[in-house]
């Protein structure tokens, strides 16, 4: 990006986001939502919250949603194509998604190929790569990629081993300052997979020119009983119920989805940041019934949980919902 178009008032620090390498992720919100959000969180703990793009978040309202993509896209050097299962055959009035000409996915692929971006392939949910047969001839040589794969029961060393291929192209950013560390080839490749599964629970901290062991910030305490009206996508409306209890920095409890508890999985507290698992399970007509996952992160900002639900995995297609739990215990 020539430096004209920053502009004579830009500050060193827009300057510096501006040029800073970024990551894109690429994904269908009714195939691997879920996925893509969790995926996020790890993605801005090491490169930094402003170095990954996912539209759920980063297009403001009123913003022109093509506009947005095409921008973000162009100040990045990586790409990030979640495939999951449904990724190849979802279809709309008879036609496959990914035929139609004004498919976002098709299109934020085809324009990350078409500008020599680096574009990988994450296989999500079991999916498997399609062959070049089965993707519209603007995006056939994505089958020629090397696909990295996210599973739940390898997720930490399957995200440590995506995050050091990531690193290769993208500086990791020092989680005490929040400045980008330019770490390239062996040294980027350990440094990111410490901070992908989070050995030994440090960070590093700048003394001079020697980087110094800091223990992360203790997790807030969120134990407690919470609730929440929680307006679903489809427009029902519950009263949801939230038991938590951390240890140390690991997140348990059960939390309510259609009036029912659900048992929390992978549950995390860091800081002011939480986040954790559910299941559950939804059935069309005769049929087996499909687990759905239910995703939810969010922080603790003046004693209220601010949240984002993500669910994906059944019949259904799910957009993400945000509400806000307050303590049922007086806490």
């Amino acid at each position: 990006m020539p430096l004209a178009r920053l502009g004579s008032n830009a500050s060193i620090g827009e300057m510096e986001r501006r040029f800073m390498p970024g990551i894109f992720i690429s994904y269908r919100r009714d195939d691997q939502a879920g996925f893509a959000g969790r995926l996020a969180d790890a993605l801005e703990a090491t490169f930094g919250a402003d170095n990954v793009f996912r539209d759920i978040e980063d297009i403001h309202p009123g913003e022109d949603f093509v506009v947005a993509i095409e921008k973000n896209l162009a100040a990045v050097d990586v790409m990030l194509a979640l495939i999951g299962p449904a990724w190849l055959s979802l279809s709309r009035q008879g036609v496959r998604r990914l035929d139609e000409p004004d498919d976002f996915v098709r299109r934020e692929i085809e324009a990350g190929l078409t500008a020599g971006k680096v574009v990988l392939p994450v296989l999500v949910g079991g999916a498997a790569m399609p062959a070049e047969s089965e993707l519209p001839s603007s995006i056939r040589t994505l089958a020629r990629r090397q696909a990295l794969v996210l599973t739940d029961a390898g997720w930490s060393a399957d995200l440590a081993r995506l995050i050091a291929v990531v690193a290769t192209k993208v500086p990791v950013v020092r989680p005490t300052t929040g400045r980008p560390v330019a770490i390239w080839g062996g040294v980027a490749l350990l440094a990111a997979a410490l901070l992908a599964v989070g050995l030994n629970g440090f960070g590093t901290k700048q003394t001079g020119d020697a980087a110094q062991p800091v223990a992360v910030a203790p997790a807030q305490n969120v134990s407690g009983r919470w609730q929440a009206t929680i307006k679903y996508d489809w427009g029902a409306e519950h009263l949801e119920k939230f038991e938590l209890q951390v240890d140390k920095d690991k997140l348990h409890g059960t939390a309510g989805y259609l009036g029912v508890a659900r048992m929390i999985e992978q549950g995390t507290v860091s800081g002011e940041q939480l986040g954790f698992v559910t299941h559950s399970q939804e059935v069309a007509g005769d049929g087996p019934a499909r687990e759905v996952t239910h995703r939810y992160r969010g922080t603790l900002k003046a004693g209220e949980l601010h949240l984002v639900l993500e669910s994906g995995g059944g019949f259904s297609a799910h957009t993400p919902v945000s509400f806000v739990a307050r303590r049922a215990d007086g806490g």
